[in-house]
């Protein structure tokens, strides 16, 4: 009768390793997402601020901002690939904050196809998402 009670604790033991090492990973992986959206924040604000001070050209702004642009769809895309996913709040809020960045973009590439520096500057100061200030 042990037998089996040391069986049964084997399992639950390994089934609660399993399972935490799955938190972890997911953990992980949010961690991961977050840190690469966050740099593409920081890429948008590099971008933007260049072209305000006339470091980069029109043309050359808007092919980084496009490429910036697919970036963020694609962890975005990351992000909602498993709706169980989106169910965890740091994974759902990034996905907000993906979307936000998303649309800012967007509106940025306006911005330097309209030449409108000053819309360009308050989009600059409204990213949602930047590396953490240590």
């Amino acid at each position: 009768m042990s037998d089996v009670f040391a069986r049964a604790g084997a399992v639950i033991l390994l089934a609660a390793t399993l399972l935490s090492s799955a938190c972890a990973t997911q953990q992980d992986t949010i961690q991961q997402q977050k840190e690469q959206l966050q740099s593409l924040g920081a890429t948008t604000r590099l971008i933007g601020q260049d072209w305000l001070a006339g470091r980069l050209s029109g043309t050359y702004t808007k092919t980084a901002l496009e490429a910036t642009f697919a970036q963020i769809e694609q962890q975005r895309a990351t992000l909602a690939a498993k709706p169980a996913k989106l169910l965890d709040e740091r994974a759902a809020r990034l996905s907000q904050q993906a979307e936000e960045l998303s649309r800012l973009v967007a509106h940025l590439l306006h911005d330097v196809q309209g030449a409108d520096a000053a819309a360009a500057r308050i989009r600059l100061a409204a990213i949602p998402i930047l590396p953490d200030s240590r």
